[in-house]
């Protein structure tokens, strides 16, 4: 542990908490504005500021381990480009797309001065704070429509067309003809952006044992943006907390739980996400355009020929290609990204980079979570509204500083308790927090 979290430890703790959060609010506010007349997210310069502000600050350090890794990935992606440009296709090859990857995830190369769990579960409790809060304005858009105010898109109207991030569907009706729009708060860049914050927001809320009406408005907010993203980052952490000793914290929000999402799929709402998760093939759906269509589309091309195997098409290959493809909504997942674009030589470097950022997290339930859904469902290399929350949520806090992973130590908890049938756990002072329990179940 460093001194600087040793000689003050409170107000590191506090700082830590307040720069992440407003990181945070930031992505969720600033998600549909671009740096004025290009296509880039605002996002990306905002991230190098608040790093070098952290840095500065002395809230961050560079980790020498990752640091690494992303030389290793620039440099091999680097190298290749001068070779596909001789030998491949120019009209393919983007230095810029490549320039604009490796920046996307260059903050990845720093860490948090102070991980502890203590202040981990601080930023827990923080997001779940946002994403109650844009849960409420999903559910406020849904029933205002069903009450007779149509949509309308006044960030469009508010905001200079200069600033504005391009390229995306802000929002659609929830089925064909339907006079009601899938929630997106008015800010958000996509339903389905806005339906993965709100899902994390979900995940953090049983993590740290949120209050049940925030748990079912945050299930509201989810029915409300009608999209399968959110939903897909529960499924998965569901799964990885029922494969482990958290588990127990699910109990109470079992019956609430099943209730809320009973009547959210009695909604026109619920009946469109469920119709949509029954489809994964075809062209049309959602589905089908991220983790299914982009392969089937790339992959003949990819596929046999040798040089394009082992070296890529060239950075910005297969989003050119997926452009001229004529298909609406069609994506370019990650692998697709990596491997089709670098090939597997300097594919392999670059995933693994990518890969070693969601080690050593606080919590594998939310680094789980966000890796499949980034490797399957979202265009996430170099969307920063989906890149940053991994920054926050995961890589800036590995590896862990002072205990296990957060899963791990509900087994703590039950041991303790199978030997002296209490049930608060003490734990040393020195690990970040005096109680367990209490810092558990203290609610947002």
């Amino acid at each position: 542990m460093t001194a600087t979290v040793l000689a003050a430890p409170d107000a590191l703790r506090r700082d830590t908490l307040r720069f992440v959060t407003v990181i945070y609010v930031g992505v969720v506010l600033l998600q549909r504005f671009s740096v004025p007349n290009q296509p880039v997210a605002l996002l990306l310069p905002l991230a190098f500021v608040a790093a070098g502000w952290g840095l500065a600050r002395g809230l961050l350090e560079v980790d020498d381990r990752r640091l690494l890794a992303w030389l290793a990935a620039s440099g091999a992606t680097a190298l290749l480009i001068p070779f596909q440009s001789y030998v491949l296709d120019r009209e393919l090859i983007s230095f810029t797309s490549w320039g604009l990857f490796m920046a996307s995830w260059l903050p990845f190369v720093l860490r948090l001065v102070d991980r502890r769990m203590a202040t981990y579960l601080d930023v827990l409790r923080a997001v779940v704070r946002i994403s109650v809060v844009l849960a409420a304005v999903c559910v406020v858009m849904v029933v205002s429509q069903y009450a007779g105010l149509a949509y309308h898109d006044w960030f469009a109207d508010l905001v200079p067309a200069p600033l504005q991030l391009g390229g995306f569907v802000i929002t659609y009706p929830i089925s064909y003809d339907s006079p009601i729009y899938r929630a997106n708060a008015w800010i958000g860049l996509e339903p389905s952006m806005v339906s993965l914050q709100l899902g994390l927001g979900l995940v953090a809320a049983l993590l740290t044992g949120a209050r049940l009406r925030s748990i079912a408005l945050l299930l509201a907010g989810l029915v409300a943006a009608t999209s399968g993203s959110g939903f897909a980052i529960l499924v998965v952490a569901l799964v990885v907390m029922l494969l482990s000793p958290v588990r127990t914290v699910l109990r109470r929000f079992l019956l609430p739980g099943v209730a809320v999402v009973l009547a959210g799929l009695a909604s026109p709402q619920g009946q469109s996400i469920a119709g949509r998760l029954g489809t994964g093939s075809g062209v049309d759906p959602s589905l089908g355009l991220r983790a299914i269509s982009p392969y089937s589309y790339l992959w003949p091309t990819w596929s046999t020929d040798l040089s394009l195997v082992l070296f890529g098409a060239g950075p910005g290959s297969s989003q050119r290609l997926v452009d001229r493809s004529g298909i609406l909504g069609l994506l370019v997942p990650t692998p697709i990204k990596i491997f089709f674009d670098y090939g597997l030589l300097a594919g392999l470097v670059l995933a693994a980079f990518i890969l070693v950022c969601f080690v050593g997290g606080p919590s594998r339930t939310l680094s789980l979570a966000l890796l499949i859904s980034l490797w399957t469902l979202q265009p996430g290399t170099t969307t920063m509204v989906v890149v940053i929350p991994v920054l926050l949520l995961v890589a800036w806090w590995s590896p862990r500083a002072d205990s296990p992973a957060l899963e791990d130590l509900y087994r703590r908890r039950r041991e303790r308790r199978r030997r002296t049938g209490r049930r608060a756990l003490r734990v040393p002072s020195g690990d970040g927090y005096a109680d367990l329990t209490d810092a558990l179940r203290r609610h947002p």
